[in-house]
């Protein structure tokens, strides 16, 4: 009854208030609109309205759980949940504080560590110093440990080649599927190496007539047309033969710019270059001296001739720019969940980095890279966000060129 006497106020209320006239409802949100007047208007009636809420044990409890189990009740919230534009403003002076300071600084070792051949000889292989970002990428492992114990998370040491809830979800019977979209990608990146050809005689004709190409220009220029070429073939290829492949419809991937991305992506990058320093050395025993002595495309992008920074700007948009992108979505995004597909996970990871290493067809590189591939696996995996290898990837590619431009 009560019920009934309310709506009939209301309706009166309704005809007797020039600002709320009853019109059609063509829409929700006009529905809701006219309910809305209807409440600021209507608010001396003695209609039904639900008390604000105030938070119980319950709630607290339910607020409390939500808190990550990493971190304390001290921890203020900015550093659990920090903005995007905060989480970028602590990045790019870590960063710069790596680059300028850490990678440069050192200490020289009590002896000099020189490595030899079977018969005495030197390779010359050198290792005179402790470098200051090995020492800072050991004590970033070691202090997530010493963390990891302090908060009582179990394990200590997580079994880094296994994850209960990837940050990929693969539809089922996509096996054969998959194959096909391999095959299709290999040929792509075989078809994209003439295309620079392509682009490379294109270049020589434009040079001739007038056309102001230097050698270091033409040869930037031919890299990165054809590294452009391979990337719109690769993403058209996933997108179509895959669909949908990327987010949001897409599962394949775990991506969030809003997510807390600053930590991973920092640290993962202290880490790897510990990681990588220390496969440096052992890639110096077991490759001969005159091996690192040749001069690769990536040596000549980074240091061309004349120290031609018009070459060198060029060269730099794919390695520093779309290279990070492509790569970690096509190696951590597809091929890392693909071979989940066909082995186990522990497997999947280290085949996938030597995929990675492999794919830079450089011999030298192949144990560093691939230890680099194998780290930036575990950290997607753990941190369910491909931003955060793309910007380690991004920021351990700007370095190489940015210590070049700059004489460090």
């Amino acid at each position: 009854m009560m019920g009934f006497v309310s709506t009939v106020r209301v309706r009166n209320a309704a005809r007797s208030n020039p600002m709320i006239r009853r019109r059609p409802f063509r829409t929700y949100e006009c529905r809701r609109e006219f309910r809305g007047m209807v409440r600021m208007t209507g608010s001396d009636l003695p209609m039904e309205s639900t008390p604000p809420a105030v938070p119980d044990e319950e709630s607290a409890i339910v607020l409390e759980d939500q808190r990550p189990k990493w971190a304390p009740e001290w921890l203020p919230n900015w550093v659990i949940n920090p903005n995007p534009w905060l989480q970028l403003a602590i990045l790019l002076p870590l960063y710069a504080v790596h680059l300028f300071y850490f990678s440069k600084k050192g200490w020289p070792l009590p002896f000099k560590f020189l490595a030899k051949d079977k018969g005495g000889h030197s390779l010359g292989n050198n290792l005179e110093n402790l470098t200051l970002d090995s020492v800072v990428g050991f004590l970033v492992l070691a202090g997530t440990l010493i963390w990891r114990k302090a908060m009582k998370l179990e394990p200590v040491v997580p079994n880094l080649l296994k994850s209960e809830n990837p940050p990929w979800e693969v539809p089922k019977g996509l096996k054969v599927k998959l194959l096909t979209t391999i095959a299709f990608l290999i040929t792509a990146f075989v078809l994209s190496g003439y295309g620079a050809v392509f682009c490379e005689q294109i270049l020589c004709v434009l040079s001739v007539y007038g056309v102001p190409l230097t050698i270091p220009t033409m040869r930037a220029w031919k890299v990165l047309l054809g590294h452009l070429m391979w990337v719109y073939m690769g993403v058209k290829i996933l997108g179509q033969q895959l669909k949908p492949f990327f987010p949001p419809k897409g599962k394949w991937i775990g991506f969030s710019v809003k997510s807390n991305w600053v930590w991973w992506s920092i640290g993962g990058y202290y880490a790897s270059s510990f990681l990588f320093n220390c496969a440096d050395i052992v890639n110096q025993l077991i490759i001969p001296q005159s091996l690192f002595n040749e001069e690769t495309v990536v040596s000549k992008l980074v240091n061309p001739e004349n120290n031609d920074l018009v070459a060198m700007l060029i060269g730099s948009l794919g390695p520093c720019v779309s290279a990070p992108v492509f790569e970690e979505i096509l190696y951590r995004g597809f091929l890392l969940p693909t071979l989940v597909c066909y082995m186990p996970m522990h497997f999947a990871i280290p085949a996938s980095s030597v995929l990675f290493a492999a794919h830079h067809l450089n011999i030298c590189g192949v144990l560093p890279l691939s230890v680099l591939g194998f780290a930036w696996a575990i950290i997607y995996t753990f941190s369910r966000n491909l931003l955060t290898t793309i910007l380690i990837h991004a920021m351990w590619n700007s370095r190489v060129f940015l210590g070049s431009l700059l004489g460090l």
